[in-house]
């Protein structure tokens, strides 16, 4: 099934816990992909910001992501993340419109 809906987290992370987080959702993110409506998920670091991050995860609808967001493997992760963390804000994202590369021949 394709993913349907896009999770943009944006988070901050108290200064010198970077290498900690990072660490963190590294781990976290192999048991992520391990739950079948998860379609992938990227972590990203804002330039010139330290301790700024953004996740972006896909999902095959909002019930499976909710349904994740509910497991005791998520719900341990929120609790080391909790403790190193300054703040954050997240959204749901409906995909609307996907449009690939052009290719070579396109270009």
């Amino acid at each position: 099934m394709r993913p349907g809906l896009r999770v943009l987290l944006r988070i901050r992370v108290a200064e010198g816990q970077e290498e900690r987080f990072e660490e963190l959702w590294r781990a976290h993110a192999e048991t992520v992909r391990r739950f079948t409506d998860n379609h992938g998920q990227q972590l990203l670091r804002t330039r010139g910001e330290r301790g700024s991050y953004t996740v972006l995860t896909d999902w095959t609808d909002e019930p499976s992501f909710r349904a994740f967001e509910r497991s005791p493997e998520q719900q341990a992760y929120l609790r080391e993340l909790w403790a190193i963390r300054s703040g954050g804000e997240m959204q749901l994202l409906d995909l609307v419109h996907t449009l690939s590369p052009a290719t070579p021949a396109e270009a």
